[in-house]
């Protein structure tokens, strides 16, 4: 018998008798034919090029921010309280662009405070102004470069065949941006000092419009095939051709992300939701590179860059997690210890010195509890002892002299010791489960193998502003304290021009104020060379406040703090340029943004926050 070949759909449709108009429409259906490669390059400079602008306008400011907070550093550090006065102003202009777009909320109050349907459910946070703006002008531009189309004297599958073609190339486009965002090693975080958590933002928006791209990319193939071969047609292509399944696999993928993704379902399922993101990515890269490479279509380049940036960044995590936890000692050690108030105080025994700045995040991987999951904690304290050396003579009956030196032997007195310090609260999934492992123990105290990766984070310093107000929720102070053990620090060295540092933490128990008390009362007995130190903490849930229980150096006061009148009064008794910066809840790092946008028209007042909105 001969060989038998397979046929395809279309094939089949142009053999049998056919109305001459869907004939015609079966080469759009398909490939390249209606496709205008050339604009499609144009859109993608388009694109490339306002993404250039918007970079280059933020590295340029971030520049010059760093330069004059140098500058102001430099000048400042000699100066006496009095002499700050020249850099407590600030020009009315700039503090009205601060206060009115860059650190204004989307509308008047609320930005990272969830939005909640119910007490169960909550559909995420609202985007500030500024991101907005940026968000909405990336929305529009792909929507015209997705409809700039040659509507002249094209017929009406050309047209669908175009548009299908610039929809797909421009979720590809996009696709790209996305993978860099979502990034833990993006270089733009250092390099344009911008937080993770403003990336990851982008990501989320971006992926949304890529959803959409595609949509608009499979309707367009379906309205095209519908109309040539009929709706037994598309099943029989689906059935068949390795091209179009390739292509329907990535869409289905998308749209499992677009449906998983919602805050609610993040929230409430967030490790099961982390694992299920990465194994679709996975999915739709292979399905995409397979759908252009079956065609040879001359996307090929881009994806296959996409794909070397997604591995690229695991390789560095996975180098990343080898340097600093792995060494002929062994293998990095936690330490885990329970804690009243639902937290527990967590210190890495590390292989490696630890080299990280104020306000930098790790993630910690704990096998033993969830053996794929790695959650993000802020670095509250990092210790790097080396080991002492102690000198004695060469073990000899006589000096041995070589070139008129006596021959020494050196050892370690003790292994060195290198450490990173954290708190974790217990919430669900595995810090629920660290929390009951460590409470269950006898003593309070678990100890186990475990991973760190990082450090990660784009913080600014602190050191050129001489008034620090430092606001804390919860957990969130094991950022500030990051923050306050460098300048306090900086106070003996004198590298820093700050004269008053201000702490305010509101916890919800008297127990939770156990979380960091040691470090707390560590940093309160360090020289302060005649700098001012006030630490007050607000306990929402007491009355009265036992004075036998207050620890040393540190305010107690019931009920919640008043974010406006504090920030009121720091404000009036500044020292210079003043800095505020929020680590917690939504709710109260909406108060102390908008706090301190009050204050900003008045006077030289920045503000910032470090938030993980996942």
């Amino acid at each position: 018998m001969p060989p038998t070949t397979s046929r395809s759909p279309y094939d089949a449709a142009l053999n049998q008798t056919i109305p001459p108009s869907r004939a015609k429409i079966i080469p759009y259906t398909h490939g390249l034919t209606g496709v205008n490669l050339k604009v499609n390059d144009i859109t993608t400079q388009g694109l490339w090029v306002s993404v250039a602008i918007l970079v280059a306008i933020v590295l340029i400011a971030r520049l010059a921010q760093y330069l004059y907070r140098r500058f102001r550093l430099i000048v400042t550090i000699p100066l006496t309280r009095d002499q700050h006065r020249y850099w407590a102003r600030d020009s009315s202009f700039w503090s009205k662009i601060k206060k009115n777009l860059l650190q204004a909320p989307l509308l008047h109050r609320r930005h990272n405070k969830e939005i909640q349907l119910s007490s169960a459910i909550n559909v995420g946070t609202l985007p500030s102004r500024l991101h907005s703006l940026l968000l909405g002008a990336f929305l529009i531009s792909n929507i015209i470069y997705c409809v700039v189309l040659d509507y002249r004297g094209q017929s009406k599958a050309a047209l669908i065949a175009e548009l299908r073609g610039r929809s797909g190339h421009l979720a590809l486009i996009n696709m790209l941006i996305l993978i860099l965002f979502a990034a833990r090693n993006n270089p733009l975080i250092p390099i344009l000092s911008v937080s993770f958590d403003t990336f990851n933002l982008f990501h989320r928006w971006i992926g949304r419009i890529i959803v959409l791209q595609s949509v608009v990319h499979m309707t367009a193939w379906f309205v095209n095939n519908e109309h040539a071969i009929g709706y037994n047609g598309i099943k029989d292509v689906l059935m068949t051709d390795t091209f179009a399944q390739c292509g329907l696999a990535a869409a289905i993928a998308l749209l499992v992300i677009i449906v998983q993704s919602p805050g609610a379902i993040r929230h409430a399922f967030y490790e099961v939701f982390l694992i299920t993101h990465q194994i679709l990515a996975i999915v739709i890269l292979g399905a995409t590179a397979a759908h252009i490479k079956l065609h040879n279509l001359p996307q090929k380049p881009i994806i296959y860059t996409i794909i070397g940036i997604w591995a690229s960044e695991r390789v560095m995590r996975i180098l990343r997690i080898i340097y600093y936890n792995i060494s002929y000692q062994g293998v990095t050690k936690v330490r885990v210890e329970a804690l009243k108030g639902g937290a527990c105080r967590v210190t890495f025994d590390i292989r490696r010195p630890f080299v990280t700045a104020p306000g930098h995040h790790i993630y910690a991987y704990i096998p033993s509890i969830s053996f794929w999951m790695s959650h993000p904690f802020s670095v509250a304290m990092v210790s790097n002892e080396e080991p002492l050396l102690e000198y004695t003579p060469a073990p000899s009956p006589s000096p041995s002299i070589l070139n008129g030196v006596e021959k020494i032997s050196k050892h370690a007195t003790a292994a060195p010791s290198y450490s990173i310090s954290c708190i974790m609260a217990a919430r669900t999934g595995m810090t629920r489960n660290l929390y009951n492992k460590a409470r269950s123990s006898p003593d309070g105290v678990y100890t186990c193998r475990a991973f760190i990766e990082g450090p990660y984070g784009a913080a600014d310093t602190l050191d050129s502003y001489g008034t620090v107000m430092l606001f804390a929720g919860g957990v969130g102070i094991t950022n500030q304290i990051s923050h306050m053990h460098h300048l306090i620090q900086g106070w003996a060295a004198n590298t820093n021009a700050t004269q008053k540092l201000i702490l305010v933490w509101s916890v919800r128990s008297l127990d939770q104020l156990q979380w960091a008390r040691p470090w707390l009362e560590q940093l309160s007995q360090l020289d302060r060379q005649g700098r001012d130190l006030e630490i007050v903490t607000h306990v929402t849930q007491l009355r009265n406040v036992d004075e036998s229980i207050r620890p040393q150096e540190m305010q107690i006061h019931p009920g919640r703090a008043n974010v406006d009148k504090l920030v009121e009064y720091h404000f009036e008794e500044r020292i210079g340029a003043m800095t505020i910066g929020v680590c917690g809840p939504g709710a109260l790092a909406d108060d102390v943004r908008k706090a301190a946008r009050t204050v900003m028209s008045r006077g030289k007042v920045d503000f910032w926050e470090e938030a993980f909105t996942w």
